[in-house]
């Protein structure tokens, strides 16, 4: 579970990217660069393995962010997260919690009333965090992609009679509707985790049809709620169902 506890932290610094339709700048190119390397070489024991993980981490976060076309940039920043997972993945044997890392859990473990002893980390507990980060910004990140590739981002009026060929990126409409989307996926996923009740998504279908019912007849933004909604509710039943397995839920 050494692996699962970092991948956790690594989505947790991947949020950044919720609401960054464009590259980081300097700064925060800086900043997350350093966050991720020092997560490696933080719950990992220092060496090769920790060490080979941190450069890796920051590799792929300058492949997306700079060395590679903006046009690509969804794509890249989520293969870039499956890349170090990968990698976390096949070092697993040769990587340990740091000594400081153990202490700190160890730590927490006996303030919330877990019996002292080794670290044994709750694992269905770590599964689920991990599928409620993934829906919350790497399943984002597909979705915009897909809007991208086929140009199915809410757009503002052409002219002020409205139009469904509209001009520049509604960025508001936009950050709404990303919104909305995390809000549905983690109830999805929540209520898929603890009861496979499948009803939750036509509840979801509903209480949207419902709110978007007057703007559902613009084309483009049915298209836009559809396709988004349809996408949203697939990668999510398809996290949760992995992830059940996974955990042995």
């Amino acid at each position: 579970m050494d692996v699962l506890l970092f991948l956790n932290a690594l989505l947790l610094s991947r949020l950044v990217y919720v609401f960054q339709d464009q590259p980081l700048r300097t700064p925060g190119l800086i900043l997350l660069g350093i966050i991720q390397a020092m997560l490696c070489l933080i719950v990992f024991s220092f060496g090769w393995p920790a060490l080979s993980l941190a450069i890796l981490s920051v590799l792929v976060l300058l492949l997306s962010e700079r060395w590679l076309s903006d046009n690509w940039m969804n794509e890249t920043r989520f293969l870039g997260f499956v890349v170090v997972l990968l990698a976390a993945v096949v070092l697993r044997d040769s990587l340990s919690l740091a000594p400081w890392t153990e202490s700190v859990l160890l730590q927490s473990m006996h303030t919330l009333g877990f019996a002292a002893g080794t670290v044994n980390l709750p694992a269905p507990g770590l599964w689920f965090v991990f599928g409620f980060l993934i829906v919350a910004n790497e399943t984002n990140l597909l979705i915009r992609s897909l809007f991208h590739r086929f140009h199915l981002e809410p757009r503002t009026p052409a002219n002020n009679a409205g139009t469904d060929q509209g001009g520049q990126i509604d960025q508001q409409e936009y950050n709404a509707g990303r919104v909305i989307g995390i809000l549905e996926r983690w109830l999805i996923y929540s209520v898929l985790m603890v009861s496979q009740n499948f009803n939750v998504i036509a509840l979801i279908m509903a209480a949207k049809g419902f709110a978007r019912f007057r703007q559902m007849e613009e084309r483009a933004f049915a298209e836009y709620v559809l396709i988004g909604t349809l996408s949203s509710i697939l990668l999510t039943v398809l996290v949760a169902q992995i992830i059940s397995g996974l955990s042995g839920g």
